[in-house]
């Protein structure tokens, strides 16, 4: 699986979720604690690794830095008519 992203990853666009570490189609249980998913950037795999949380009626994911753990960025993933997303947002 891919572990750079291969083009920037946009705030506010929501990308499909592909797999995650779950089998079977992806669940926003699927989405919490310490996981990994993979998401589709315009046919090219991203892996996301980090921990999710409950929000609301979404899932807040906070991506690490695979090597040194360091935060990476912020996804809100949620299911809807599209299945799952993950969309990047800011978070300060």
């Amino acid at each position: 699986m891919t572990t750079s992203t291969p083009h920037t990853v946009v705030s506010g666009v929501a990308y499909p979720v592909s797999s995650s570490s779950d089998d079977g189609p992806p669940a926003l249980e699927d989405f919490l604690g310490d996981t990994e998913f993979t998401i589709d950037m315009a046919g090219t795999p991203y892996l996301v690794h980090g921990c999710g949380s409950r929000l609301d009626d979404l899932v807040r994911f906070h991506e690490k830095d695979h090597a040194l753990g360091r935060d990476v960025r912020v996804w809100h993933v949620s299911a809807g008519e599209r299945g799952v997303t993950a969309e990047h947002v800011a978070a300060f």
